[in-house]
């Protein structure tokens, strides 16, 4: 397998630890609200507020966003592109993202159903004579394939859930202003959080999917931005934290709520199984 195969895939594993923080049958994402604009309203106090917004949450189906990873540091390295979800009839997730690290850039593209995790990535699919490689979700991953098992967990996080989640766990959040957002007014919020806290706060189905990220960052201080509309729905969310020195910018926006999502599982014609799947 090639070296730049395998750096773009942890480059899309690593930049996302808090952003794409639960399991697949608990898959909901927080997003805009269908009307096409919405008030803010006065804005709540900062705790209350973040508890509505992950109550609202609950209540997504489907949710289109955009992802923005910058890691800086000793290495520089940067994750940009859209991530779809859907809950009903049945979860599905799907990625098409571009990983830049070390100077070169990867396309990606990544479909987790609730049976298997179909990954297209040049490097390894060039190997492997398809477009898309297959992974039985009740198989296990071992060996060369465990960087592979990691992404299936950070695809299963990537949603808005586990960020609402987290942000009403934090003790300091406060009210920034106001600010319109894709033509959206919203209240911003901020706060600071801390992994360990942050995780024993959740219920355990969440800290199962989040535990495999968190033993990572130990301790770390989490700095967070959220934009919240008069309706509870998050509009937009940033996050930073630093995690062995190197800096971690982190910034999705949610572009569409409980409208159809255009997600296409490859056919067994285009997928192959590596070895040791």
């Amino acid at each position: 397998m090639a070296d730049t195969g395998i750096a773009c895939r942890n480059r899309l594993i690593q930049p996302f630890t808090i952003a794409g923080l639960a399991t697949v049958t608990l898959l909901v994402a927080a997003g805009c609200s269908s009307g096409a604009n919405g008030s803010a309203g006065a804005p709540q106090t900062a705790k209350k507020a973040l508890l509505a917004t992950a109550s609202r949450t609950r209540q997504v189906n489907s949710a289109v966003e955009t992802l923005d990873v910058r890691e800086t540091g000793a290495q520089t390295a940067a994750t940009a592109g859209v991530i779809q979800f859907r809950r009903t009839p049945s979860p599905l997730i799907g990625e098409t993202l571009k990983v830049t690290a070390d100077g070169k850039s990867t396309q990606l593209k990544a479909v987790l159903t609730d049976a298997a995790f179909y990954l297209s990535e040049p490097a390894l699919t060039s190997q492997l004579g398809k477009p898309w490689i297959k992974i039985d979700l009740s198989g296990q991953q071992n060996g060369a394939l465990g960087s592979i098992g990691q992404l299936v967990h950070s695809l299963q996080g990537n949603n808005f859930l586990n960020m609402t989640q987290l942000f009403a766990a934090t003790k300091n959040a406060r009210v920034v202003g106001r600010q319109t957002v894709d033509g959206v007014a919203t209240t911003e919020y901020a706060g600071t959080f801390h992994a360990n806290a942050a995780l024993k706060a959740l219920s355990p189905a969440y800290r199962k999917v989040l535990a495999p990220e968190y033993k990572a960052l130990g301790n770390t201080s989490v700095r967070f931005h959220v934009w919240i509309d008069g309706q509870h729905y998050t509009r937009k969310a940033t996050t930073v934290e630093t995690i062995n020195g190197e800096t971690i910018n982190t910034m999705v926006t949610v572009k569409a709520i409980n409208q159809p999502v255009r997600i296409v599982i490859p056919p067994a014609s285009q997928t192959a199984t590596p070895p040791g799947a």
